[in-house]
């Protein structure tokens, strides 16, 4: 049942966030950023606040096994963390971002903000 929910939740975010990096790379919406934090596994981070280097190999196997993954900025700030479609080279940049649980990184993105959500859809991971 956990699973299957899981599945869901992550359909429903590629489903919807699918029309707003094509506008973005048609209209211009989305704002560009790039932001430095810890890469969480979202559903540990918001079921019971797990991060950390403690939280690391959990962290990685959520995040592997299709958990979103999410960045906690040095401000506090939660970003769920997208792949963008429109180019193969930030597809392989989210990628990168599933061998990163529990380290910092800077992530260079385009931001959607939505009812309160900020999703950065990933162009470059360093």
């Amino acid at each position: 049942m956990r699973r299957t929910s899981v599945v869901v939740l992550m359909v429903a975010m590629l489903l919807w966030s699918f029309p707003y990096v094509w506008a973005e790379g048609k209209s211009g919406a989305g704002k560009a950023l790039t932001v430095k934090g810890e890469v969480i596994d979202t559903a540990c981070y918001f079921a019971g606040g797990k991060h950390g280097e403690r939280h690391r190999k959990c962290a990685a196997m959520c995040i592997q096994g299709g958990i979103p993954a999410g960045l906690l900025a040095e401000d506090g700030t939660i970003y769920i963390l997208n792949e963008d479609h429109s180019d193969e080279a930030y597809v392989k940049a989210y990628e990168t971002i599933k061998s990163h649980a529990a380290d910092t990184v800077t992530v260079k993105g385009v931001l959607i903000e939505k009812s309160g959500v900020k999703m950065l859809f990933v162009h470059e991971v360093s």
